[in-house]
């Protein structure tokens, strides 16, 4: 969860630098379609503040959602942990496609 929670806030942070490095044409783009009165950054930390602790309240409110997603987590470590062990016998003895190319490419054609 505390990853999510950090790939969240850095995924945010890169948007918010993006338009600071995309070419002018994008940039011109972003300003067009800018509508209303922008937020002050008091109003901003209030409304980040609200939504922390909305989220931190799902627990009680529902418990089945915590549950479900402890299962779903669970899930996906153990899938991403099957991955990472296949990925690290790929690359410590090869894929078997490129042992069989390497076993007739050692053996000399007579």
């Amino acid at each position: 969860m505390r990853f999510l929670v950090k790939m969240v806030v850095l995924g945010f942070l890169a948007l918010m630098a993006l338009p600071y490095f995309a070419p002018q044409e994008y940039r011109s783009a972003a300003d067009d379609n800018e509508a209303g009165p922008t937020p002050s950054a008091f109003e901003l930390a209030a409304m980040v503040g609200e939504a922390a602790a909305d989220v931190r309240n799902i627990c009680v409110r529902q418990p089945g959602v915590c549950e479900t997603g402890g299962e779903i987590i669970s899930y996906a470590g153990s899938r991403a942990r099957e991955g990472l062990v296949v990925a690290y016998a790929m690359f410590r003895h090869g894929h078997p496609s490129m042992q069989q190319e390497e076993d007739s490419a050692e053996t000399p054609a007579e």
